[in-house]
């Protein structure tokens, strides 16, 4: 495997300097961008770098590379690698300025933007409990979420919810079937002193809920974030038609559905169409910019956020 370091070096240092302080992902190799390096991605959970291979190695051009920004950046502590060839997992810390020997995975609070944390465990599963590629749609929820009703479907960790809440979101209803992401989001919620009455985190099959979220009081804004596939839960775009048809009962006349879809096989126009297939009420489909450090080779076939308003 060879790499040009170069790109690789370069972006990550733009990307430290510019989001010092915050979880950002610093290196979207998987947006096609960066020639040869499609196969990495590199976020940044203060202190910690984490680096993500989707292959079986990475080339001793890159570890030199990303030692380079290690001595560079000394605010970085610790920079740790991930090989994930499907369906393994190898990690190792490659560099870190502690004395001691670190035992994986790392788990820390760190911050997802001023005034706000979240608990991220690292070296252990693919999942880290934050997806920082949703960066723009934190921030359009939080600046929308005034005195708002707001449902988080697929909530995980409940990132979505906590900047709902800070935007003043009259209540949030987050819900999941994974039981220790909910006991992650609980202690999210409590570390920013966001729990109470504002927020509820069930745990549940989502796709088992129906009736008990048709009972609530409609919202003003629904999030559905699904991973592409999950065996024996979630089958891919047929359960995705499934909760859109559901989501326009939860949801208020007027109200916006921020729904996301991570396939490059799929153009943003072709889910736009599929959705207005699915959804006749639908009024408008925009799609929200992604964050600057998400660089796609061809946006149209990369990560969508789209704002669906019905």
């Amino acid at each position: 495997m060879t790499f040009d370091m170069n790109p690789l070096q370069q972006e990550i240092s733009l990307n430290l300097t510019k989001c010092p302080n915050h979880v950002s992902r610093v290196f979207h190799g998987r947006g096609r961008f960066f020639p040869s390096l499609e196969e990495v991605n590199v976020e940044w959970y203060p202190p910690v770098l984490f680096v993500q291979c989707y292959q079986d190695q990475i080339s001793d051009d890159a570890i030199s590379a990303l030692k380079a920004v290690f001595e560079e950046f000394t605010f970085v502590e610790t920079v740790l690698l991930q090989l994930r060839p499907w369906p393994e997992v190898e990690n190792e810390i490659l560099f870190t300025r502690s004395g001691v020997d670190q035992g994986l995975p790392l788990v820390f609070d760190t911050p997802l933007s001023e005034g706000l944390q979240c608990q991220v465990s690292l070296g252990e599963n693919r999942n880290t409990g934050v997806f920082p590629d949703m960066r723009s749609g934190w921030s359009w929820v939080e600046g929308q979420a005034e005195g708002k009703r707001v449902l988080n479907l697929f909530s995980y960790t409940s990132i979505f919810s906590l900047f709902a809440l800070r935007g003043g979101a009259k209540k949030v209803v987050n819900v999941d079937m994974c039981g220790s992401a909910s006991k992650t989001a609980q202690y999210n919620h409590e570390l920013n002193g966001l729990s109470g009455e504002r927020v509820s985190i069930w745990k549940r099959d989502i796709l088992k809920s129906n009736s008990q979220l048709a009972k609530q009081s409609k919202f003003d804004i629904i999030i559905l974030d699904p991973p592409p596939f999950q065996k024996g839960s979630f089958r891919g775009w047929p359960d995705y038609q499934k909760l859109l048809r559901r989501c326009v009962n939860y949801l208020k006349a007027g109200g916006t559905m921020l729904v996301a879809l991570n396939n490059q096989q799929v153009t943003f126009a072709e889910f736009e169409r599929d959705i207005r297939e699915v959804i006749e009420s639908v009024q408008s489909i925009t799609p929200l910019a992604l964050a600057d450090e998400i660089k796609e080779f061809e946006p149209e076939k990369g990560l969508k956020l789209a704002l669906v308003k019905l």
